[in-house]
């Protein structure tokens, strides 16, 4: 899309965003949403009903990154969210100018102001300063959506993560389904409201084992009528400005469809619903669950942390079977039970790394705040806490205080596994970060000398998993030994294992099943195959 210009026309960026809103506050909120719903599934290659909703021209139809044509998704949702959090007017009808929601050209002009009042909003708030952070930001806002919602890796790891022990017994007992027929029913509605805007619910999932209970409890944590999703997107904007204390930028204002990602309109006839990013359900049933839980407390809580480290064992032997991941070991210091860090990872009776696994999810203020190590603490200190853990491993292996089976290498990476990308585009968090596990050197063993500091490599588990499909045990320790290096300061550690070591002749396949926890989910894929 022409950003800068509608129609070939500038526009005046300081009016983008008062024009963007007056456009959404005279326009109908079904034939609105229809219209986002049209745009994502013609470039997400679902024709079958977008072109009796949308009237496009066909080089629309893309799924290219690059083309002038696309309408990423990060837009799309940016335009929902600030739709939501306008108040709709109440001005006589014939004074009202509702956009066109069935022309492709309505889609292009909301984007280019959406974006016109980004460079607005960032003229006053961007410099060289901190430019970096803004980096950090975007990085967030976008990277997901590149990556995609509803890979079987990442459905599998939450599944495994949060669909066990006493996290699906406090889920079962909080909302009323367990989280095996809650995604079951998150899934098929993924499917099936993919296909058409404005759908009646899907009628029964009988075939698959879920229950009516079932589908209605999981709606009424999928989907919200479109007054109520305007009500809370608002208190969700208000909460967040009051915990940053700043007025947030439109495109880093808090998404409400990650929290309800059906839309519900009641009718006479029965409710009709729509999802505008249909993936977005998939995203709600599995990293979603993470919120459901913690009202569960800490019993809840430790359960996940300890299945994440359990997953992290689990992926590294699955991809590379040289590895033998091993369980922290306890020991005994000043009188104290110690643990090891979360994984020794031994390759031919060597420990050749270790890792330190958080598995606290991403904040909102961590992502989108001016200073995300103020603004998000808690989630910080933990990031900064597991530095200091590993260092205080190697000075206790140094000083011959933990007796492991098997010697440390001299070169063992220090890595903090973590569940989400806490330093993601950001040489300067992790700077902070450092400086902050030197604080509890200080204050807690400084005993603790600068050959045990050993660099810490940030690693979140999303890029693990991708590495390991793509890399040998050697390959993988190259990486790993290599992004501390002073030419990858700043660097993903997924981009470093690409320049550090060359890629190997096939990546591997995913060497877990779906079916673990989903009985119906190898008769599908042979369905499908059959099908296809």
């Amino acid at each position: 899309m022409a950003k800068g210009t509608i129609k070939g026309e500038k526009i005046d960026i300081e009016a983008a965003l008062p024009r963007l809103r007056q456009m959404m506050e005279d326009t109908n909120d079904p034939e609105f949403m229809c219209m986002i719903w049209s745009v994502h599934a013609i470039q997400d290659r679902v024709f079958r009903n977008s072109a009796r909703y949308l009237n496009f021209p066909k080089q629309a139809a893309t799924s290219d990154f690059l083309s002038k044509w696309r309408a990423h998704k990060w837009d799309l949702e940016s335009l929902v969210t600030l739709y939501l959090n306008t108040p709709k007017v109440t001005k006589p009808f014939w004074q009202r100018r509702p956009i066109n929601t069935r022309e492709f050209d309505t889609v292009a002009t909301l984007v280019n102001l959406l974006l016109a009042a980004q460079d607005f909003e960032g003229r006053e708030r961007i410099d060289h300063t901190n430019i970096m952070l803004e980096m950090h930001r975007i990085s967030h806002r976008q990277f997901a959506w590149q990556r995609g919602f509803a890979r079987p890796v990442d459905v599998y790891r939450a599944l495994y993560i949060y669909g066990q022990g006493e996290c699906a017994n406090f889920f079962q007992d909080a909302y009323g389904v367990s989280i095996m027929d809650f995604f079951t029913v998150a899934f098929a509605h993924r499917g099936y409201l993919a296909q058409g805007p404005w759908s009646k619910r899907v009628p029964n999932i009988d075939i698959l084992g879920v229950s009516q209970n079932a589908i209605v409890k999981s709606l009424a944590l999928l989907s919200s009528d479109i007054w109520e999703m305007r009500r809370e997107s608002m208190k969700l904007l208000n909460k967040f400005e009051k915990s940053l204390g700043i007025k947030l930028p439109v495109i880093y204002q808090p998404s409400y469809l990650r929290v309800r990602p059906i839309i519900r309109l009641g009718q006479a006839s029965g409710d009709l619903y729509i999802a505008p990013f249909p993936e977005l359900i998939i995203f709600r049933a599995t990293v979603g669950l993470y919120y459901d839980l913690q009202p569960g407390g800490t019993t809840v809580t430790n359960d996940a942390a300890a299945r994440f480290e359990e997953y992290g064992r689990k992926v590294l032997k699955a991809y590379c079977s040289a590895f033998d991941p091993m369980p922290a070991v306890q020991y005994v210091f000043k009188k104290n039970n110690v643990d090891t860090p979360d994984i020794l990872l031994k390759k031919d009776g060597v420990i050749v790394a270790v890792f330190e696994c958080k598995a606290s999810k991403l904040s909102f203020e961590a992502q989108y705040g001016d200073d995300p190590v103020e603004d998000a603490k808690t989630g910080y200190s933990q990031i900064a806490k597991a530095i200091f853990q590993l260092w205080r491993f190697f000075s206790h292996v140094r000083r011959g205080l933990v007796k492991l089976d098997g010697e440390v290498a001299t070169d063992a990476p220090a890595i903090v596994l973590t569940m989400d990308a806490w330093t993601q585009m950001s040489h300067e968090l992790r700077t902070r970060l450092v400086a902050d596990a030197e604080k509890m050197v200080e204050e807690k063993e400084p005993e603790i000398t600068v050959e045990d500091k050993r660099d810490p490599v940030f690693c979140p588990i999303q890029e693990l998993e991708h590495m390991l499909a793509t890399s040998t045990e050697d390959q993988l320790l190259t990486a790993f030994k290599a992004a501390i290096e002073p030419e990858y300061t700043g660097w993903s550690i997924r981009e470093v294992r690409k320049c550090a070591a060359p890629a190997i002749d096939e990546d591997k396949k995913f060497p877990f099943s779906l079916q673990e926890f989903l009985p119906w989910w190898n008769d599908l894929k042979r369905q499908k195959a059959n099908e296809g």
